[in-house]
């Protein structure tokens, strides 16, 4: 990630309250992703499990190579406009972006932007997901990792749709599968959450002739049968 010392070259095209809260905004930033490291490094190390650890490594491989150069607002974007931040200071944040490799944005940096997910567009997504995914699997304590949705008439079902235009069969497949391995790790009693393209398929192939739950024990089997 870059620095907020680069936001200077860009004062001459910019008014100075843009660049005031654009400087604000990263230096909230860099405090809550400070702390977080501080955090991430007392706590003992997480233990993954073996099923955790092939998810991981198949999210690696499906996501190896994203790269997101056809949206301005990506991790820090999202988080400003979270915040509120005017246009022209989130303008400002577009060139700090980490663009090239999902892989390097730091887990203290997911932490302090966590909110950023629920703002990207189709790219944006593509790109931050599977850094959010091995998060989550490896245990960084987010407040609110959750995928999909959990009813069927849900009018986020367009939203979410659209956010998951560019991903292909693989990627999709970990998501899935991670919702599937949600449910066997914690011991829930049934899958509560779907992704849209499982809820297309739902109403496409299954809606008459079996329950929305009956459908998710269907995907966490199929995903059971995978693993075994």
């Amino acid at each position: 990630m870059k620095s907020k010392d680069e936001l200077h070259p860009l004062l001459g095209n910019f008014d100075r309250a843009a660049l005031q809260e654009a400087q604000d905004f990263l230096h909230e930033v860099e405090e809550r992703r400070k702390q977080w490291e501080k955090e991430l490094a007392a706590e003992a190390p997480h233990e993954i499990s073996a099923a955790a650890q092939r998810l991981i490594e198949r999210t690696q491989k499906a996501f190896e190579g994203v790269t997101c150069y056809r949206e301005v607002r990506v991790l820090l974007g999202g988080e400003a406009e979270d915040e509120y931040m005017s246009p022209a200071a989130q303008a400002l944040l577009a060139p700090l972006e980490e663009r090239d490799d999902w892989r390097d944005i730091p887990d203290s940096m997911l932490l302090a932007c966590e909110c950023s997910l629920s703002y990207a567009g189709a790219h944006a997504y593509r790109f931050l997901i599977p850094a959010f995914l091995c998060g989550e699997l490896r245990g960084l304590p987010f407040n609110g990792f959750f995928p999909g949705g959990s009813k069927i008439d849900d009018s986020l079902w367009d939203f979410r749709r659209g956010r998951a235009l560019e991903l292909n069969d693989e990627q999709r497949a970990c998501l899935s599968d991670y919702l599937s391995y949600e449910v066997l790790q914690c011991e829930w009693p049934a899958r509560r959450r779907f992704m849209p393209w499982e809820i297309d398929e739902y109403r496409l192939c299954y809606a008459d002739r079996m329950s929305l739950k009956e459908y998710g024990d269907m995907l966490v089997n199929r995903y059971r049968v995978k693993e075994s």
